[in-house]
C-alpha cells in the first residue's frame, strides 16, 4: 500500500542522477540547455544549505556524436574510445553551466574497483567531502575509457547507489525521460497510472519494468528500481522522476512529482552500507551452527573458534561471506582482519591461541562485529542500532 507524499527536510545532501537520453538528443549529442536547466535546480537547492552530487551519464552517447557515428559501439574499446572523447564534452558543459552562478565543478571518475576496495573507498570519501567543504559540484561518471566488463557496474543507476552511500546522502533522485513508475507499461496499457509513493520494491513491481530504453541507455526502468530498492534498504530516499523538465525543489518540497520510494525503517548505516551493498567479496567463511547463533542472536563478533572452513584467497581487510557449512548461503557478510593463508592456521582454534600459531599477536576477532553485516532482513534492525559508521 503506497503513502502519501512528504516534504523532505533535512536531507542535508542528494545525489541526482542524469540518464543518458535526458542529456542526449537524437542525434547523441549533448542538450546543453538541459544541463544549464539542471544546474539552476542545484543551485536553488544550494541556496536552501542542500548540497548536491551529480551522477552524469552521457559520455559515450556525446562521444558518438562527436565522433559522428551512428550505431552504439559493440565492441568495448570502440566504447571506451567513444567515453574518452565525450567525456571531455560533458565536463565542458557541466563546466560552462555552473559557472554561469560563480560555481565551480569537480570531475570524479571511477570504477566498480575503486568502490570496492575499503582503501579506496576512504580516499574517494575524502575527496567527496572536501570538494562539498570547497563548495565544489562533484560530476561523478563511471570511467568507461579504462574499465572493463568484469568491473562495470553496467549502468549509472546502480553508481548513483553507491555514491549515495559514499556522501551519506539521504535524498537521490533518478533523472529519466519517463515522469515515474507507471502501474503497466503506459505505451502499451492505457490504463496504467503513475505510482507516487512506493513503500516496498515488491516483486510485481520489478515485473512491470522489463527492458531497456534505447540502444545508448544500458540501464532502463528495472535498474532504476533496482537502484531503488537498494539505496532504500540503505534508509535513504528515492524519487524517480522526469529529467525533461526537471523540479528538484519540489521534490525535496514534497510535491507529487516522480515517484517517491521511502527509505525502509532498518536501513543500514553509512559502513554497513558499503560492506553490504559495494564491497567485492573475496572468499567465504563456512561456521558452524554455534558461530551462527552468536552472529545473528547475540549480536556477537566472528571468532575464530567459530570459522570451520575458508573459501577462496583474500587478505586481512578484504570482505568475505560468512555461510553454515559449504552448502548454505551466506547470512552474514564482513570485513576479515585475518589473510586467508593465516585464518586457514587459526580456524577452530581460541583466541588465545592466535599468537603461539602464528608468532604474532593478532585481533582476537576474524571479524569485529562493527564490520559484519546480517543478510537476514529480519535482523537489519538490531545490526543496524549497533553500528556507528
Amino acid at each position: 500500500m503506497a503513502g502519501i507524499r512528504i516534504k523532505l527536510e533535512n536531507v542535508g545532501r542528494v545525489v541526482v542522477k542524469v540518464g543518458t537520453r535526458v542529456l542526449t538528443g537524437p542525434d547523441n549529442r549533448i542538450a546543453a540547455e538541459r544541463i544549464g536547466e539542471l544546474a539552476a535546480q542545484v543551485m536553488k537547492l544550494d541556496r536552501r544549505g542542500i548540497r548536491t552530487v551529480i551522477v552524469s551519464s552521457g559520455a559515450v552517447g556525446a562521444g558518438m556524436g562527436k565522433l559522428g557515428l551512428e550505431r552504439y559501439p559493440r565492441i568495448i574499446p570502440d566504447r571506451q574510445a567513444a567515453a574518452a572523447v565525450g567525456q571531455v564534452e560533458l565536463m565542458k558543459i557541466w563546466e560552462d553551466a555552473f559557472a554561469t552562478f560563480g560555481r565551480q565543478v569537480g570531475q570524479v571518475l571511477v570504477t566498480a574497483e575503486d568502490l570496492q576496495s575499503r582503501y579506496r573507498y576512504v580516499n574517494l570519501q575524502n575527496t567527496f567531502e572536501s570538494l562539498l567543504r570547497m563548495g565544489v559540484v562533484p560530476v561523478v561518471n563511471e570511467n568507461d575509457s579504462v574499465a572493463v566488463r568484469e568491473l562495470k557496474y553496467g549502468d549509472n543507476d546502480a553508481l548513483s547507489v553507491r555514491v549515495a552511500g559514499t556522501v551519506a546522502a539521504k535524498l537521490l533522485v533518478l533523472l529519466t525521460v519517463p515522469d515515474g513508475l507507471y502501474s503497466a507499461n503506459p505505451l502499451k496499457d492505457p490504463s496504467a497510472r503513475r505510482l507516487s509513493v512506493v513503500d516496498e520494491v515488491t516483486a510485481e513491481i520489478t515485473r512491470t519494468t522489463r527492458g531497456k530504453g534505447s540502444e545508448v541507455s544500458i540501464g532502463g526502468m528495472r535498474s532504476k528500481i533496482e537502484a531503488a530498492d537498494l539505496a532504500t534498504r540503505a534508509g535513504c530516499y528515492c524519487v524517480i522522476a522526469t529529467g525533461v523538465a526537471p523540479d528538484l525543489e519540489g521534490i525535496v518540497d514534497g510535491k507529487d512529482i516522480g515517484t517517491l520510494f521511502l527509505p525502509r525503517a532498518d536501513g543500514f548505516r553509512r559502513r554497513k552500507h558499503w560492506i553490504a551493498f559495494t564491497g567485492r567479496t573475496r572468499g567465504r567463511l563456512l561456521v558452524d551452527e554455534g558461530a551462527r547463533t552468536a552472529l545473528e542472536r547475540r549480536g556477537k563478533s566472528l571468532l575464530s573458534s567459530g570459522v570451520k572452513g575458508i573459501i577462496g584467497s583474500f587478505e586481512a581487510g578484504d570482505v568475505v561471506d560468512i555461510a553454515l557449512g559449504a552448502a548454505g548461503d551466506a547470512f552474514a557478510r564482513g570485513v576479515t582482519s585475518y589473510a586467508a593463508e593465516d585464518l586457514e592456521r587459526i580456524k577452530g582454534l581460541h583466541s588465545s591461541q592466535i599468537e603461539k600459531i602464528l608468532g604474532h599477536d593478532g585481533p582476537e576477532e576474524v571479524i569485529h562485529k562493527d564490520n559484519l553485516v546480517l543478510l537476514n532482513a529480519a535482523d537489519r534492525e538490531d545490526s543496524g542500532r549497533r553500528d556507528e559508521r
